[in-house]
């Protein structure tokens, strides 16, 4: 019996460890996922588009996170580090205007930072990490217009649009399956498919678009 016995302790401790080791593991990931969640909020508050406040890093928040470097003058990654989550709470309120004088209801598009901030009713509502046009395929500056909506899937010279509304010519503020961190278009201005769904609904034919070199 004290042979039984002592030959069983070990696997009791051992279980009892593991089990311990577990509990822990589990409280690390609430703590972690809790924390997300404090960050998407801050991300949100600032106008960023995390899409659900859910603490799932998930790409609407990398794009948030991107959004937010582009903003800040930070590398281009994506990825949240203890630096970017300490500057992101840090933050007190959302970046100011890009332009001035601007229309209550606006685009505006920094080609230098590769951002785009909706305002809306006078508003800063939204900000997006965008892909403009290459050097080679630039995208036009100046003062624009909204004038069609092509909803769904287009191809064009320029390329596959999702969703595309039109600002000048064939130039399009557009969903697109490949939005990175650089320039990359030809000409357009590539948001995200997730914004690309939405984005329309806020904006209208003779919506101002400004889209500037800094």
């Amino acid at each position: 019996m004290k042979t039984t016995l002592t030959r069983t302790l070990p696997a009791l401790l051992l279980a009892l460890v593991a089990g311990q080791l577990a509990m822990a593991s589990g409280a690390g990931a609430q703590t972690a996922q809790s924390s997300m969640v404090q960050v998407e909020q801050k991300l949100a508050s600032l106008r960023y588009d995390v899409g659900a406040v859910d603490g799932a890093v998930d790409s609407d928040t990398r794009s948030a996170i991107l959004a937010f470097q582009k903003v800040n003058g930070l590398q281009r990654t994506g990825v949240l580090t203890d630096a970017v989550t300490n500057q992101i709470m840090a933050s007190t309120a959302p970046p100011p205007p890009m332009v001035s004088n601007g229309e209550p209801s606006r685009v505006e598009v920094s080609l230098a930072r590769q951002v785009l901030f909706l305002y809306e009713n006078g508003n800063l509502t939204r900000i997006l990490a965008v892909a403009t046009g290459t050097s080679a395929t630039p995208t036009p500056t100046g003062t624009f217009r909204l004038s069609r909506f092509d909803p769904g899937w287009h191809t064009s010279r320029l390329g596959r649009l999702y969703n595309a509304t039109y600002f000048v010519g064939g130039y399009a503020i557009h969903g697109s399956l490949s939005v990175p961190a650089q320039p990359a278009s030809h000409g357009c201005i590539r948001i995200a498919m997730s914004a690309a769904k939405w984005f329309p609904s806020h904006v209208g034919r003779g919506t101002q678009v400004v889209v500037i070199p800094g």
